[in-house]
């Protein structure tokens, strides 16, 4: 089958936005992000809208930006980690899940990085978050990559899948 995007899926902090910068320039498509596209779009960071006008405002602007996103081709897609918006990515999007432990994700993310992260604030709770979506981000997935591993080993899992498959 042939893709029209590529969109990455996974907990937040999982390398979604790194991983798919690196990818788009390999595969030569264009790279969007869907926090970033919202940041531009309210002027405002995920955190203060989560703040401001709170989640599910947050999550409506997430759910519009990916129905606009997938109508358009030849895009790797960074998504946010929330789960509302995944029912209504495109069937001709390439799902790759970014799995990646917990542990991993926090080691990976620096203390002021996490600070910008709302749902990040409170480890145990977002520990409870992260293993509630697992089973979803793996039923989405057409491909998951074992994220545990150094970036540019599981960014090298991927592309080789995709060409090797012939799916874009």
């Amino acid at each position: 089958m042939v893709y029209d995007n590529i969109v990455l899926i996974g907990f937040m902090g999982s390398g979604k936005t790194s991983v798919g910068k690196i990818l788009a320039r390999q595969l030569f498509k264009k790279f969007v992000d869907v926090d970033s596209i919202i940041e531009v779009e309210q002027n405002s960071s995920v955190s203060d809208i989560f703040k401001n006008k709170g989640e599910d405002y947050f999550r409506a602007l997430e759910q519009k930006c990916i129905n606009e996103l997938t109508q358009k081709t030849g895009q790797v897609i960074a998504t946010g980690g929330g789960l509302p918006i995944y029912s209504s990515i495109s069937k001709k999007s390439l799902i790759v899940y970014i799995d990646a432990d917990f542990e991993v994700i926090l080691n990976r993310l620096p203390a002021k990085e996490r600070d910008k992260r709302p749902l990040l604030q409170d480890e145990s709770r977002a520990k409870a978050l992260f293993n509630q979506r697992i089973d979803t981000y793996k039923e989405l997935a057409t491909f998951s990559v074992d994220a545990n591993q150094s970036i540019p080993t599981f960014i090298h899992v991927i592309r080789d899948f995709i060409l090797d498959q012939r799916v874009l």
